[in-house]
């Protein structure tokens, strides 16, 4: 058995999706005081997965998640139950087409981050930040940041916006940059577009007239569902991977519990 929350994609797929398949689909907030010990496989847009979920389905094995990050989920809690977490990274082009457009093409790029979204940036003269460092005087006029939430809160903080002059273009969770330190180098800024930004400074950052915030809206730019069909295609092979203990690269794996 299969749930789908987050209506909000699944309204556009297609009649065969998941056709020999028993599924249900359900809105963000749906109400989930029931239970069904059948459910295996549980698949969120930006739905938290709470403890309402985990009485609801006490047998999950898998949770999918279909965007890019899953901070929307809790690993320990997860752990604790043996569900393993797989997330389908469906808006990858559409969110670099996003950061495409204010890239130009003599800019001298730095992308740190370079999976499934920085791995799409367009550029003539691109370098990629080796994890784990910090900016130098490197000779780059545009930075641009895709990595991840987890392990990188504040990953851009004062180090290294004291060292850099020119745009900023962020696809990354708020967490990532540091408000306080990014309106403290604003001069240094020509412009920073900022996909998600946290609260804290959140108007000073505004109203300085550098800084364009989208409000999480990157993955849309130029994607519909009607015209994807390979979002539903590739989400049902994952479902089924799930449900055949195929899948080859989770985010947290499953660890079958041995009884003696």
């Amino acid at each position: 058995m299969i749930i789908l929350k987050d209506k909000k994609d699944i309204k556009f797929a297609p009649e065969t999706f998941l056709k020999d398949y028993e599924w249900e689909s359900h809105g963000q907030y749906d109400s989930l005081n029931f239970i069904n010990k059948d459910v295996k496989v549980l698949s969120v847009q930006f739905s938290t997965i709470g403890e309402k979920s985990y009485r609801a389905f006490p047998n999950l094995e898998w949770i999918i998640v279909r965007q890019h990050g899953y901070d929307n989920v809790n690993f320990e809690e997860c752990e604790k139950r043996n569900i393993g977490v797989v997330i389908t990274k469906p808006f990858a082009q559409s969110t670099a087409d996003w950061i495409n457009q204010f890239v130009d093409a003599d800019d001298k790029v730095l992308l740190i981050g370079n999976g499934a979204i920085g791995s799409k940036v367009k550029c003539n003269n691109i370098s990629i930040l080796n994890r784990g460092k910090v900016c130098d005087k490197a000779d780059f006029d545009t930075m641009i940041l895709t990595i991840p939430p987890e392990n990188n809160k504040h990953f851009l903080n004062n180090e290294v916006l004291k060292n850099f002059k020119g745009k900023l273009i962020s696809v990354s969770r708020s967490d990532v940059i540091d408000n306080k330190a990014l309106l403290d180098n604003i001069d240094n800024i020509s412009h920073a577009y900022i996909d998600t930004l946290g609260d804290e400074y959140r108007k000073e950052l505004l109203d300085t007239g550098k800084v364009t915030y989208t409000k999480h809206t990157a993955f849309e730019y130029g994607f519909s569902y009607e015209n994807n069909a390979t979002y539903f295609e590739d989400l049902e092979q994952q479902i089924k991977d799930c449900l055949n203990d195929l899948v080859s690269r989770p985010v947290l794996r499953r660890s079958e519990r041995v009884m003696f």
